[in-house]
């Protein structure tokens, strides 16, 4: 019988706090019934991760709409961010990074934010805006948008 050992128990690996003992948050954020409603391309700022090293769980993190009508989407994603003195490195916009295309023609009930998005951790000096972009459509008068973003924080 063989015995193995998973990357984090390997010599050398570098460990960060998320990795033995990283708490579990959640953002929560909800768009009201518009009274408006919302063009193509808009955009909505939904909440801000703060600063430090996260790790989004996509399998936790759920999302809830009602109906949009045909054609209609969504993209959530992160405005720029600083990951070392500003004048070193930034981390460009990425509009897209958690949700690509998300159909909200009909209602979306308790979807999950897809599996394995390309923004797993997360290191930011300041905190990090998440946006959605609207696109097919209109989100129309009357249209909710609620959900959860979960992730582990130290």
């Amino acid at each position: 019988m063989a015995t193995y050992k998973s990357e984090q128990l390997t010599d050398g690996f570098r460990k960060y706090p998320i990795d033995d003992h990283g708490k579990l948050r959640t953002q929560h954020f909800r768009i009201p019934a518009l009274t408006v409603a919302y063009a193509q391309n808009d955009q909505v700022d939904l909440f801000k991760i703060p600063p430090g090293r996260i790790r989004h769980l996509p399998w936790l993190s759920r999302i809830w709409s009602s109906a949009w009508g045909a054609s209609r989407t969504i993209d959530i994603g992160y405005r720029a961010y600083s990951v070392r003195p500003p004048d070193v490195a930034q981390e460009v916009e990425d509009g897209d990074a958690f949700i690509d295309g998300l159909d909200v023609s009909s209602a979306v009930s308790n979807t999950v934010w897809g599996a394995t998005p390309p923004k797993y951790d997360m290191y930011s000096r300041t905190e990090v805006t998440v946006f959605l972009t609207i696109l097919g459509g209109t989100m129309p008068i009357g249209g909710t948008l609620e959900g959860f973003f979960a992730y582990l924080y130290e």
